[in-house]
């Protein structure tokens, strides 16, 4: 075999690899299912099904869920189970098991893992907060920010407490009442 013939062999096989490549890269991704509507009685018996994203409005009668929600979220129980980037106002519980931004205002208010905005409730929790928390109970892995209420507790902090107990876990005071700060 000549040069001229193996740099043809290998010009064909470097265009055959790169046809693959180009072929398995321009696949077109999975349909996202989305609404700008969802209206729920109790999932899984809601319009459309949980599984669909809400750009827009969410109504929950008693219980409510989709997987990402960008919008205004009203009900008894609001069940995020993605993002939500949104006003989340329930009588009962807002539930973000992804990551949060905005404003949610219920009995008892969760963020799973990021949350960005404010909680008020009778109970606030957020894995990881930059937040302004108002509550009798506030609790978080870490906060950037300010709690407020009877009961304040995380373990890192860049912020304020003020409450009757505060406790900055990884703080060299741990508890102080009143008001307690790490910077």
């Amino acid at each position: 075999m000549s040069i001229k013939q193996a740099l043809r062999v290998c010009v064909a096989m470097l265009a055959l690899a790169g046809m693959r490549t180009l072929a398995v890269e321009t696949t077109t991704p999975e349909p996202v299912d989305f609404s700008p509507l969802m209206f729920s009685l109790i999932a899984p018996a809601q319009v459309p099904s949980p599984d669909w994203d809400v750009y827009g409005l969410r109504i929950n009668v008693i219980y409510g869920a989709c997987r990402d929600l960008y919008g205004l979220d009203v009900g008894l129980v609001n069940h995020v189970k993605g993002t939500t980037k949104a006003l989340q106002v329930g009588a009962i519980a807002n539930i973000s098991d992804g990551p949060a931004m905005g404003f949610q205002a219920g009995l008892v208010n969760t963020a799973g893992s990021m949350l960005s905005g404010l909680q008020i409730g009778a109970v606030n929790y957020a894995k990881r907060a930059s937040v302004l928390q108002i509550g009798a109970f506030n609790g978080a892995d870490h906060v950037d920010g300010l709690q407020i209420g009877v009961i304040n507790v995380t373990r890192t902090m860049l912020g304020v407490q003020i409450g009757l107990v505060n406790v900055i876990q990884d703080n060299d005071i741990p508890f102080v009442p009143v008001i307690n700060f790490y910077f």
